[in-house]
């Protein structure tokens, strides 16, 4: 048995369908019907709502092997504390102790987002009091980057689940996103602007290293990340933080024009002027530093990602013609 919170978002759904053989709890509050459509290909998952799964992990506590995080408040405009607090951290430290305490593998979902403006660099082998030094950028950043030295902290006076992974995704794109709505990845609203207005738009810098539409990202397929958790299971590397991304960021320009090419249409390209709101917190480049699971990735070496993007983009638009 496995369990899967977050299992009816974006990163969690994904995983759910490629496990979707294995007898799976799926824990999410549910809030968005349109999530719904996600859990169809995932037949027979127990469905259980956040605030009642306390009793039911309880009742199949020795019948789990493996225990999935991945459920939080991911938008990156949150600003209320205490919804933060309990959904990003209470949570998590709740399913870590119980993990803990029932010596299940435990695997979460952190952010490349921890890492702040990028100024500290991007190594996942950083130690608390490294992390400790990165200013966060935002209170998503804040509580993942909290929990994530709580996992460390643990770690040091022996509280751990026998096995524990933190994975700090990038910048993931992929289907299963419609009810992110303005919290999606740039592949959506790409695809969508480029089929009704034949054209991208991409913010303007207000960076003087980076010109308009230089900005990198390290824009990494929620398939990809799929193919990274599953070989770093299946290896038994060492407990702890990684990384999850290309570690080859592409600027926004780049990435837009691999959208229209994976489209068939070429468009033209806009630049926009960014929401005042994103100003103070938006990262101008992230890369993911992978030396330290580079084993993992040479092991999906072959992995194509111009298929990959391919089919994300015409998935889009067929939902987009439904």
């Amino acid at each position: 048995m496995i369990v899967i919170t977050g299992g009816s978002g974006f990163i969690g759904s994904t995983l759910a369908e490629s496990l979707a053989e294995h007898e799976l709890i799926i824990i999410d509050t549910f809030f968005n019907l349109e999530q719904k459509k996600y859990l169809d290909n995932i037949f027979g998952a127990r469905l259980v709502v956040l605030n009642e799964c306390k009793s039911i992990l309880d009742s199949f506590k020795n019948d789990i092997s493996y225990f999935y995080h991945f459920g939080a408040n991911s938008s990156t405009d949150q600003n209320i504390l205490s919804e933060t607090i309990e959904l990003n951290i209470s949570w998590s430290q709740y399913f870590w102790d119980f993990c803990s305490k029932n010596k299940i593998p435990f695997i979460y979902a952190s952010s490349a987002a921890t890492y702040g403006d990028g100024s500290n660099g991007f190594s996942d082998q950083m130690n608390v009091e490294e992390l400790a030094r990165i200013k966060s950028t935002s209170l998503y950043a804040w509580s993942k980057m909290h929990f994530d030295i709580f996992a460390l902290k643990q770690e040091k006076i022996g509280n751990t689940p026998p096995i524990w992974h933190g994975l700090k995704f990038f910048n993931v794109f992929g289907l299963n996103e419609g009810h992110k709505k303005n919290q999606s990845s740039v592949v959506h609203p790409f695809v969508k602007e480029l089929k009704l207005h034949g054209k991208i738009s991409l913010f303007k810098s207000y960076n003087k290293k980076y010109l308009d539409g230089n900005q990198q990202r390290d824009f990494v397929s929620v398939n990809y990340c799929i193919k990274v958790i599953e070989n770093l299971i299946s290896k038994k590397f060492e407990n702890g933080l990684y990384n999850v991304g290309t570690g080859k960021p592409k600027t926004f320009v780049t990435f837009a024009k691999d959208i229209m090419k994976a489209y068939g249409k070429k468009g033209d390209i806009e630049y926009i002027e960014m929401p005042e709101s994103l100003r103070s917190h938006y990262q101008y480049f992230t890369k993911s530093e992978n030396s330290k699971s580079s084993i993992i990735h040479s092991n999906i070496s072959m992995f194509n990602f111009e298929d990959d993007l391919n089919s994300i983009v015409r998935n889009i638009l067929n939902q987009l013609d439904e």
